[in-house]
């Protein structure tokens, strides 16, 4: 898709599967200290990647190899008349963060999303996590809603 400074942004593909896998357990790890079933996370990514009603991921690669990744899923608003575009499962490599891959990955959903007519971009964040709110602030995000679950 884009390439530059050595780093391609493209779409995911069925042979990220297991990087994308192993990003999405060291972020659950790094950002809420949860240790995920790598086999249900695997069958996840996969399950994505056979049906792109479920979501679609990004990736970004240096030198050949996948460095960071995002994943893109869709919730319909009949307020709207329209989705959604919900960023999740963000990760970068330790290696190479500070590089602004989010950023790109950011922007480039931004840009597909108009061009699909996207209600929004939107994304939800760790309570505790300070860093990444900093950072999507910085982007010209902002947020009026709080999320709330139960567990099914």
């Amino acid at each position: 898709m884009t390439k530059d400074g050595g780093a391609n942004l493209r779409q995911g593909k069925m042979e990220d599967v297991e990087t994308i896998a192993n990003f999405n357990c060291a972020m659950a790890e790094e950002t809420e200290g949860l240790q995920l079933d790598r086999g249900v996370v695997i069958k996840g990514v996969q399950a994505v990647m056979l049906d792109a009603a479920k979501g679609r991921y990004y990736v970004i690669e240096e030198e050949g190899q996948v460095v960071s990744c995002l994943l893109i899923t869709f919730e319909w608003s009949d307020w709207r008349n329209s989705n959604y575009w919900w960023i999740q499962s963000v990760y970068t490599h330790p290696s190479y963060r500070r590089k602004g891959h989010f950023s790109k990955l950011f922007k480039h959903v931004v840009t597909e999303g108009r061009a699909a007519g996207a209600a929004a971009v939107r994304l939800y964040a760790d309570s505790q996590n300070l860093r990444a709110q900093e950072v999507y602030r910085k982007l010209g995000m902002t947020s009026h809603y709080l999320v709330f679950e139960t567990q099914c």
